[in-house]
């Protein structure tokens, strides 16, 4: 009988070991309602951008950089969730109306993510992309990226491009178009109007 019971102690002792170690896995890379960035709260900070002429009309364009931040891109409390380190829409960004947003993604996360720009529905909009987040909730998809593949792949971190042309005045988001990442709190609230000259954004 003692055999028997050393060995039936020692499965449970591994059972024991394999359920805590599953346990921090999913503790790991369970989305948080958190919000993570190394500028802390940002009342104010200046987006880049210049003029141009085209066609004899002055055109403000703006040079929009985002990011979804990895472990492995120095940021040891970042997980697969976030833009710039914040979450849940922590983030606003401002933009001036009729300018042309030239706005960049990299993804230095170990999962693929895409950028997108969607107007929602005015009732939708304070809260998020938080629930069932479908074209019920979505007015007009303005513009997106293609799949943004993770940094495992090659090691190198990947990026897209998009342009966002002649921006109208109204309240978007900016989200991660991969289904339940922006649920997971991959969004950021975007405001278009015509009263903000020098594009800029806030985080809470």
């Amino acid at each position: 009988m003692k055999p028997i019971t050393k060995a039936a102690f020692a499965v449970l002792a591994i059972a024991i070991v394999l359920i805590a170690a599953i346990g921090i896995t999913v503790a790991t890379y369970q989305p948080m309602n958190t919000v993570m960035s190394d500028q802390g709260k940002v009342n104010y900070k200046a987006i880049p951008y210049y003029n141009t002429t085209v066609n004899g009309t002055t055109v403000q364009i703006v040079n929009l950089s985002l990011a979804a931040w990895g472990q492995g891109n120095g940021h040891p409390n970042a997980y697969p969730f976030n833009f710039n380190g914040t979450s849940y829409g922590a983030m606003t960004i401002y933009l001036p109306a009729n300018a042309d947003i030239h706005a960049n993604m990299t993804d230095y996360e170990v999962k693929p993510h895409t950028l997108k720009f969607e107007l929602p529905y005015a009732s939708q909009w304070a809260r998020g992309p938080i629930w069932a987040h479908t074209s019920v909730h979505v007015k007009k998809v303005i513009i997106s990226t293609g799949t943004i593949d993770p940094i495992w792949y090659g090691n190198v971190a990947h990026y897209r491009s998009i342009w966002w042309n002649d921006t109208q005045p109204g309240h978007y988001w900016a989200v991660c178009g991969l289904t339940t990442h922006a649920e997971a709190g991959m969004y950021v609230y975007v405001i278009v109007s015509s009263s903000v000259h020098v594009p800029y954004y806030t985080i809470k």
